[in-house]
């Protein structure tokens, strides 16, 4: 069931925590760049890597890793919670770290 009410995305950065509201099915990096927050990119479409970012993602706040992710970040980094934010589509509430520049 696709929710009408707006999704909240944590994002932590230096220590500080601030709410970014998603809709259902939003691409995580657009969301970011949107909201104004640094974050670097490249291609939009996994090739680059660039917008790999550590995140915190509830089952069911956004699908597994694809097959492109796992390509480019290995299971490793997949594993310490690395992903693609261009390859993120929010479903659920989930946190993200942006590191400090």
């Amino acid at each position: 069931m696709e929710q009408s009410v707006g999704i909240e995305v944590t994002v932590v950065r230096g220590g500080k925590r601030e709410q970014v509201t998603l809709r259902h099915g939003e691409n995580l990096l657009m969301a970011l760049v949107q909201a104004g927050l640094p974050i670097e990119f490249f291609c939009t479409t996994g090739k680059c890597a660039t917008c790999r970012l550590q995140m915190t993602i509830p089952d069911g706040s956004a699908a597994p890793a694809s097959e492109t992710e796992r390509y480019r970040l290995g299971e490793t980094a997949i594993g310490d919670g690395f992903r693609l934010s261009c390859q993120v589509y929010v479903t659920g509430p989930l946190t993200v770290y942006l590191p400090e520049s």
